[in-house]
């Protein structure tokens, strides 16, 4: 699609997002907003934090719509704010602001889009407004079909724009350090697959091989991992490191990267591995097999299967010369199909279909 028209106004569109990470952590949402500027969209995005004191005069923090108790209050003074201008679209980026959205868009009566990027949506179930919800934006063909397949929405309903990924080209020594570094990054919960990391990691060791394995912990109580790593005996060659974001500080340092997860993931960490060129080895999951085609650019394993991916983990540090193929290999697919151009020319055809929708043109009933 072409750059907006510049004798044409821009279109205000309200972007509703979650906790907004710092621009280097792979998913920066600053450059996302100058490209749909140049496609004639004026975004202002209203989020409940930030990671950074960058100021952006398109971002609006308002910390009460991400704490339940009070964000029926938040929501309504922002509706009423003279400050908060009524837009030609709504866009909930994130699960935690749909709620928003409807309640904004029921409120100032406009449409709105809501991005949907969890596969937990199959078991939560959607609430929206039938008459003001124009689309579903799906980050991935496996979730476009969970909303089909698992909650009836009607195809035509749904696009699928897969967000747009910024990587630098990061310094590497040549041939890596001098022992090579595993790692896995997420939150510590059971689902994340951090027991299965440690007990492969384990039995690597186990084999003899002089290697490290680094636990990037995103938010909550690490305590557990490394309970789990000294239970192990292992505690010596694991670093358990508590990480507000995951970007280039991480990928640097790893000569593979695992995502060992328990139940479907949206595999946002694994595709930032395989963007920045880090040999990666994944759960057989929904969402993680879609990123991988197995042995071309990386290697897939059987969820809870230790032995599996201490397998995998070797077979990478064992062969460097494939390891790196398969990075070449996914780095190359997965920068074309994570392209923040093509992100922003799809959400700025989308806004003005939905600006230029009917009023009661709300979503097909299946």
């Amino acid at each position: 699609m072409a750059d907006g028209d510049e004798a044409s106004p821009p279109m205000d569109v309200t972007i509703l997002a979650g906790r907004l990470g710092l621009d280097d952590d792979g998913w920066p949402l600053g450059p996302l907003l100058d490209r749909l500027e140049r496609r004639g969209i004026a975004p202002r995005v209203v989020c409940t934090g930030r990671a950074d004191r960058r100021e952006d005069p398109r971002v609006t923090v308002v910390p009460a719509l991400g704490r339940p108790w009070i964000k029926a209050l938040a929501v309504r003074r922002l509706a009423g704010d003279g400050a908060s201008p009524r837009p030609a679209v709504l866009h909930a980026l994130h699960e935690e602001t749909a709620d928003v959205a409807l309640a904004l868009a029921e409120t100032w009566r406009v449409p709105y889009l809501q991005t949907v990027d969890d596969f937990l949506v199959a078991e939560d179930g959607l609430r929206v407004s039938r008459r003001w919800l124009r689309a579903f934006v799906a980050s991935s063909e496996e979730l476009r079909d969970v909303l089909i397949g698992e909650l009836g929405v009607p195809p035509n309903f749904i696009a699928v724009v897969p967000p747009g990924v910024v990587a630098e080209p990061l310094p590497r020594p040549p041939g890596g350090g001098a022992v090579p570094v595993v790692g896995i990054a997420g939150p510590p919960m059971g689902e994340t697959g951090f027991a299965p990391f440690l007990e492969a990691a384990a039995l690597v060791l186990g084999r003899g091989r002089d290697v490290e394995f680094l636990l990037a912990v995103q938010g909550g109580d690490s305590i557990e991992v490394r309970r789990h790593a000294q239970a192990l005996k292992i505690q010596d060659r694991v670093t358990v490191a508590d990480f507000d974001l995951v970007g280039p500080r991480l990928w640097s340092v790893l000569d593979a990267y695992c995502q060992p997860a328990l139940e479907p993931s949206a595999g946002r960490t694994l595709t930032l591995a395989l963007v920045q060129g880090v040999p990666s080895v994944a759960t057989n999951v929904r969402g993680l097999r879609g990123l991988i085609r197995p042995g071309r650019s990386g290697l897939l394993v059987p969820p809870d299967d230790a032995p599996a991916l201490a397998d995998a983990i070797a077979r990478l540090l064992d062969d460097r010369e494939a390891a790196r193929a398969m990075a070449e290999s996914a780095q190359a697919d997965l920068r074309a199909r994570f392209d923040i151009d093509a992100e922003a020319d799809k959400l700025a055809a989308l806004y003005r279909k939905a600006a230029a929708s009917p009023p009661d043109a709300g979503p097909p009933r299946g």
